[in-house]
């Protein structure tokens, strides 16, 4: 697969000494290529065509399934999903891991924890997921999501914190049908139709990812 990145001026570099040769245990622990066409089903709900979400679903699966071919196969892609690669941050040297996936997965503390930074990384890349941790940059960052980027939503309050502020926009949209759900330990959040919404929470679960409406 050809790649669009051009790598010849990049100094590739790990932090890592080896990495995992054992593959997630996505069949163990429940995990099914179904499972994650149902959830991209979904979250791109009329703002994907099907060749676009049977493409994203495949990617996600592979991330979630094979990480190491996944990098392989996607390379761009892959790096393209890690906000921070190749950035130069304050007091830090700009990450330049070769296989991100391959390299979480040999850090992980356990295999949902993986699968949910899987699902984090590519759904924001993907406009399907936003964050914020402060009310300014939910304002900022809800317009990410393209199921209503084009939905233009009043500034919050100096006394709403996050949640209190989408449960107002809630409000807004549930003339459109839609809701927002927020990651319940976390800042994570994503919308969907509110006739999907206890499918998605409940397809979600499988992968230890609780939401709920704020």
């Amino acid at each position: 697969m050809g790649q669009q990145k051009d790598y010849a001026n990049i100094k590739f570099k790990s932090k890592l000494r080896n990495y995992s040769k054992i593959i997630p245990n996505t069949k163990e622990n429940g995990i099914e290529k179904e499972l994650v066409s149902s959830v991209i089903n979904i979250l791109t709900k009329d703002i994907f065509t099907e060749i676009e979400k049977k493409d994203l679903s495949n990617k996600i699966w592979l991330a979630l399934s094979n990480p190491e071919k996944f990098d392989f196969v996607y390379k761009d892609y892959s790096l393209n999903t890690i906000s921070n690669w190749g950035v130069k941050i304050k007091f830090e040297n700009p990450n330049f891991e070769p296989n991100p996936y391959l390299c979480e997965w040999t850090n992980k503390e356990d295999d949902f924890i993986y699968f949910q930074w899987v699902l984090t990384n590519i759904l924001i890349h993907e406009g399907l997921l936003s964050y914020g941790d402060v009310t300014k940059k939910v304002y900022k960052s809800i317009n990410n999501l393209k199921m209503i980027e084009n939905i233009r939503f009043p500034a919050p309050s100096s006394s709403e914190y996050p949640d209190s502020y989408l449960n107002r926009i809630n409000k807004s949209l549930q003339k459109k049908g839609l809701i927002i759900l927020m990651f319940e330990n976390n800042f994570d959040f994503l919308v969907c139709k509110i006739e999907d919404e206890e499918q998605l929470i409940e397809l979600l679960h499988n992968f230890h990812w609780s939401f709920a409406a704020p």
